[in-house]
């Protein structure tokens, strides 16, 4: 089975044959399934191999074998009932992207797109962020903010890569992406105004601190000692939804977000909806 994925995680569950009960329905065969689930977001391979990804070298582009230990984000995941291994189980297949890495190498990748590869435990593993934040888009102030005639503010924002980078965004930047997303995948070419290489990231409760060597424009960076600055991210765990642009007896948009504060400065994450073009 070859299924077309586009944009992020996208889970075939009427294809894996998942009943009202919640159950997959397997073939005749009562082992434990040798597949990863359809929850799985991200995950590490357990050997080199090739995932559905390409890189460009010259002007074409040339199929890329990912390393042992390289983290992948699961595109679609899906499965058919007459697609079954020798033990009788239903074939789970996914795709793969590179997931929200720095622009330079991301503007280089090219994804074949289809739920192909068996989605084996023998050569995939299921992995979490350990940093909850990572790919998570952070706007500057207290939520979204309509400027009338539909229009919205557009603040200057940042993001952690999967790669250990911070990638800032200037105001400038972001009035093309108003709304955007709330969270950054490989569809998100963005180039950044400005991005740095992150040292080390530290989660704890509802803190991720993030440290780095150099100054970076664009964001509340504290300077620890020479070569040496950090962010300290904290969650407050209050969520918004609020409604904008009265249309008649509907609205516009819809925005939802979560406060945060960035070395004590107010941030957001979330995403504006719009209903009118």
């Amino acid at each position: 089975m070859q299924k077309k994925v586009i944009g992020a995680l996208v889970v075939m569950a009427g294809l894996l044959g998942v009943s009202s009960g919640g159950q997959t329905a397997q073939a005749a065969s009562k082992k434990t399934s040798p597949y990863l689930n359809n929850s799985t977001e991200y995950v590490r391979l357990k050997k080199t191999m090739y995932v559905g990804i390409s890189q460009k070298s010259g002007k074409t582009y040339k199929p890329l074998l990912k390393k042992k230990g390289s983290l992948l984000a699961v595109a679609g995941i899906g499965g058919a009932a007459n697609d079954t291994d020798k033990a009788g189980n239903v074939i789970v297949r996914a795709a793969f992207t590179s997931g929200a890495v720095h622009y330079n190498r991301l503007k280089k990748l090219k994804y074949k797109g289809m739920i192909s590869i068996p989605f084996k435990k023998s050569d995939f593993k299921s992995v979490k962020l350990k940093a909850p934040i990572r790919t998570m888009l952070f706007q500057q102030g207290t939520g979204f903010k309509s400027l009338g005639n539909w229009q919205y503010a557009t603040p200057a924002a940042f993001y952690l890569t999967l790669d250990n980078y911070l990638q800032v965004y200037s105001a400038k930047a972001m009035s093309q992406r108003v709304g955007g997303a709330w969270k950054m995948s490989s569809s998100n070419l963005w180039k950044p105004t400005h991005s740095e290489k992150v040292s080390k990231v530290t989660v704890k409760g509802n803190t991720t601190v993030i440290d780095y060597k150099k100054p970076l424009a664009g964001v509340p960076g504290k300077k620890i000692s020479k070569n040496h600055y950090r962010l300290t991210i904290k969650d407050l765990k209050q969520k918004h939804i609020q409604t904008f642009d009265p249309v008649d007896d509907t609205y516009d948009s819809q925005g939802t977000w979560t406060d945060y504060t960035v070395n004590g400065k107010a941030y957001f994450v979330g995403q504006l909806e719009r209903g009118l073009d």
